[in-house]
């Protein structure tokens, strides 16, 4: 989707750009951006201006996107129901806010259009019935999926080896409420340790003296890892302990902890059918999203566009196509991570 929205501040009247007669103007730009002055007023800064000027030409390549979608549309009696716009619309409220008002109010703390946002329901909506009947009966074969997997199966579906970890944690310094010094917290650790060789449960103990919020009512369960997803001193004594096992006394920069494998998972390839259908998936949008991107480049190349000399100057210096804008409306895969607006995150959320 379109990076970030922000404007560059021109002072022209005339249209930034055309597709197909209709103008693109400096006030409908002006629309997608008010939100951007709040969440990134540092984006207007002088020092940004190219920054800027790439951003304004995103805008308006996304705006001519849509533009070629509707004309298609409409050209072959392609809509989408109110009913279906009320529904998504609905959602995108529920979804991520607890009530109406709460939707409304943030719409208005971060200065969103409820307008444009609508409109851009409405874009997407339309993009999503366009790309249903263009990619239409697209498939692949078991036999491409089962190629897929043998071709793959030793880097994408190999599972690597897990442990399953619990732990005690005593904490000092900044890291501890209470501020205990680092002799406090290593007597503390160590009197755990003597009990545990008495014959205190790890489970027990963890409940009652670790400092872990987040695992001391659970005996001291943090789950599975794999090697790299831990802090390396954690990591190197938790991957070489037995099964059951208690480590002596390892520091990290959380503080001093008592480490327990409970359980481990050798590494191992994913069956076919544990993975063929997600292949399949995967397969078949590769196809959609590539001959969605030649269809839509195709009407890029049938219409009449024109931008202003100084968009048109961006455009050679940027790779953005009305290809690219309208992709994600439809919920297509893509490869390239973008940052969006917020109000196109929550138009996305709802859809896809």
């Amino acid at each position: 989707m379109i990076s970030i929205m922000v404007l560059t501040l021109t002072s022209c009247t005339t249209a930034l750009a055309t597709i197909n007669g209709y103008k693109i103007s400096q006030e409908e730009i002006d629309n997608y951006l008010s939100s951007a002055k709040v969440q990134n007023p540092d984006l207007f800064k002088e020092e940004n201006k190219q920054d800027l000027l790439k951003a304004e030409a995103q805008i308006i390549d996304y705006i001519i996107a849509n533009k070629l979608i509707e004309k298609y549309a409409g050209e072959n009696k392609i809509s989408y129901t109110e009913k279906e716009f009320s529904d998504e619309y609905e959602k995108l409220q529920t979804t991520s806010f607890k009530t109406k008002e709460e939707f409304t109010k943030y719409l208005t703390d971060n200065s969103i259009s409820e307008d444009l946002l609508k409109s851009q329901l409405r874009n997407q909506l339309l993009a999503n019935k366009v790309y249903a009947k263009i990619t239409e009966g697209i498939s692949v074969t078991e036999a491409e999926v089962n190629k897929y997997y043998e071709e793959n199966k030793s880097t994408l579906f190999n599972d690597p080896e897990q442990i399953k970890i619990s732990h005690i944690l005593v904490q000092y310094g900044d890291q501890d409420t209470t501020k205990k010094t680092k002799e406090a917290a290593l007597e503390k650790i160590n009197m755990v340790a003597q009990k545990l060789k008495d014959g205190e449960t790890f489970e027990n103990m963890a409940n009652k003296y670790s400092e872990d919020a987040n695992s001391n009512t659970v005996g001291g369960d943090i789950g599975y890892f794999s090697k790299g997803q831990l802090v390396t001193e954690f990591e190197d004594v938790a991957f070489t302990l037995e099964t059951d096992k208690v480590s002596d006394v390892v520091e990290t920069q959380y503080g001093f902890h008592l480490i327990k494998v409970t359980e481990k998972k050798e590494s191992a390839i994913k069956t076919f059918d544990e993975v063929k259908d997600s292949i399949k998936e995967y397969l078949e949008n590769a196809l959609k999203s590539e001959k969605f991107n030649a269809f839509l480049l195709g009407l890029k190349d049938a219409a009449v566009i024109k931008y202003s000399k100084t968009i048109e100057e961006i455009n050679n210096t940027t790779t953005t196509t009305a290809s690219s804008e309208i992709q994600s409306t439809t919920g297509t895969d893509s490869t390239e991570s973008q940052s969006s607006s917020t109000q196109e995150q929550l138009v996305t959320t709802s859809t896809k």
